[in-house]
C-alpha cells in the first residue's frame, strides 16, 4: 500500500543540502527515510531516521552496530521499524517481501547493485560493465535470481539500443536463458517476472508478456521498470489510456531515471498530448542531455505540435549523438517531408536505407511524403515484437487509417503477437 520511490531517484539526493520538505515535494512523498552507512573492514555502523516531511518532524530514529555478514538482517529490522512507525499493517505479502533475500552473500549483493546502476546509464560502456558485474555476482552466488534477471535485461537492452556487439540470435538466446534461470530460482522475484516477460516479447507472445508483467506488479507495486514496460506493451496493443496511466505511475516512482521519464513523454505523444510530451522530454534531457532517443522523440512531439523547425533541430541532435542509428535518420526524413522538403527527405531516406535499416521508421517517413503504397510496403517488412513500434497507436500513421490495408496490417500485428 506504500508508494516507494525507486533507488535510482532516491540516490539522486545523496549528499544534497536541500531541505527535506523540498525533497519530499519534488518526489511527491509524505515521509523520508534518511541515514548513513559507515564501513570499516567487516564492521558496519548504520544510522537511520524516519521523518514526516510535511511537519519536518522525526517519527523514529535508531543506530545499529553490526558485522557485514548480518547486513540483510539489519535491513529487515529497519524496514519493520519503519512500518511500525508509519502504523502500516504489513500483512502476509508485506512480511514475505521483508524476509525475502535475493542472496546471503554481501559481496554478490554489492556486485548486483553496481551492475544495476551501470545498466541504468543506458550507454555502451555501462552495458558492458553491467554484464561483468552481474556475472561476478552469479560467480559468488549461482542461485542469485535477481542477478540472472538483470543479466537478461542487459543483453536485451544492449541490442535494442544498438550497443551490443553480439548477433541478434545470440542476444535473444542468452537473454532467454538468463530470464528462465531467474524465474526457476525464485518465482517470487518481480525482477525475474519482468525479465521473463521480455523473453516472451521476443517470442511474439504479448498476452504472456502482459501476464508476467502483471505478476511482477502484483509482487512489487513500486516496480518502475515493470510499469514502464507494461505501458509500452499496452501502447503496442492500442490501449493508449491504460498505457499512459502505467507510464505516469512509473515516472512518479522513479522520476530521475531516464527510461521511465522518457517513456512517459512517449505515451503523452501517443495520447496526442504534444504539450505534455514536449514538457516531459525536456525534463528527461535535464537528467541525461546526451540520450539520443529522447532528442529523436522530442522531434516527433514538436512535429505533432507543428513546430517543424524545432523538430528538425531535435532530430539532427539525436543523429549527432548516435550517427549509427538509421532509425533516427529515417525520422529526420519524416520531419523534412512534413516541411515540404521532398528532395531533402528522399536523400535522407536513402541514407536510412543503408544496412542495417528499420522498416517501421522508413514507412513512417513515406507517410509524410504522402506515398501510402511505399509506406505500407515498408511497414509490412517491419518486425512487430517490439511494442514501441506502436502501429495501433502512433499519430504519425493517422493518414493511413482510412485505407483498408491499415486494417489488414493491424490484424496481422495482432495475429503475430498472439492477441487474436
Amino acid at each position: 500500500e506504500l508508494r516507494v520511490i525507486s533507488r535510482t531517484s532516491a540516490m539522486h539526493y545523496k549528499g544534497t543540502t536541500k531541505p527535506l520538505p523540498e525533497i519530499a515535494r519534488e518526489l511527491g512523498v509524505a515521509h523520508i527515510l534518511e541515514g548513513s552507512v559507515r564501513r570499516s573492514a567487516g564492521h558496519l555502523r548504520i544510522s537511520a531516521q524516519l521523518i514526516d516531511a510535511r511537519a519536518d518532524e522525526h517519527l523514529w530514529a535508531e543506530n545499529y552496530e553490526t558485522e557485514l555478514r548480518d547486513v540483510f538482517r539489519v535491513q529487515e529490522q529497519i524496514a519493520r521499524q519503519v512500518a511500525r512507525a508509519l502504523e502500516v499493517e504489513l500483512g502476509e505479502r508485506g512480511n514475505a517481501s521483508l524476509v525475502r533475500q535475493g542472496t546471503r552473500d554481501p559481496q554478490a549483493y554489492r556486485y548486483y547493485q553496481r551492475a544495476r546502476y551501470l545498466w541504468n546509464t543506458r550507454t555502451k560502456e555501462g552495458h558492458r560493465r553491467a554484464i561483468e558485474y552481474y556475472e561476478r555476482a552469479i560467480e559468488r552466488d549461482s542461485s542469485y535470481a535477481d542477478a540472472y534477471a538483470g543479466l537478461a535485461d542487459t543483453y536485451r537492452t544492449a541490442w535494442q539500443l544498438n550497443v551490443s556487439e553480439l548477433p541478434e540470435a545470440e542476444v535473444f538466446t542468452r537473454s532467454k536463458w538468463a530470464a528462465e534461470r531467474a524465474l526457476a530460482l525464485d518465482d517470487k522475484s518481480a525482477d525475474a517476472h519482468v525479465a521473463f516477460a521480455a523473453s516472451l516479447q521476443t517470442q511474439k507472445n504479448w498476452p504472456g508478456m502482459e501476464r508476467e508483467l502483471l505478476r511482477a506488479i502484483e509482487l512489487n507495486p513500486s516496480h518502475a521498470t515493470a510499469r514502464t514496460w507494461y505501458g509500452l506493451l499496452l501502447a503496442g496493443m492500442g490501449r493508449s489510456r491504460e498505457a499512459l496511466e502505467q507510464s505516469r505511475r512509473a515516472y512518479e516512482l522513479d522520476p530521475f531515471a531516464v527510461v521511465p521519464s522518457g517513456n512517459y513523454g512517449w505515451q503523452c505523444y501517443l495520447a496526442r498530448d504534444s504539450d505534455c510530451a514536449i514538457d516531459q522530454y525536456h525534463r528527461t534531457l535535464e537528467i541525461a542531455p546526451g540520450y539520443g532517443r529522447t532528442h529523436a522523440r522530442l522531434g516527433f512531439a514538436y512535429a505533432q505540435k507543428g513546430m517543424l523547425d524545432e523538430a528538425v533541430r531535435a532530430l539532427r541532435t539525436a543523429i549527432e549523438y548516435h550517427p549509427e542509428r538509421p532509425d533516427f535518420v529515417a525520422d529526420l526524413a519524416y520531419v523534412q517531408a512534413l516541411r515540404g522538403e521532398t528532395a531533402a527527405a528522399r536523400e535522407t531516406l536513402d541514407r536510412a536505407k543503408r544496412d542495417p535499416f528499420e522498416p517501421f521508421n522508413i514507412g513512417r517517413a513515406y507517410v509524410a511524403l504522402r506515398e501510402p503504397d511505399s509506406a505500407f510496403a515498408w511497414l509490412e517488412r517491419s518486425t512487430w515484437q517490439w511494442p514501441h513500434r506502436a502501429v495501433l497507436s502512433d499519430p504519425a500513421l493517422e493518414p493511413l487509417r482510412a485505407d483498408p490495408r491499415f486494417a489488414q496490417l493491424t490484424a496481422r500485428v495482432e495475429r503475430e503477437m498472439g492477441i487474436r
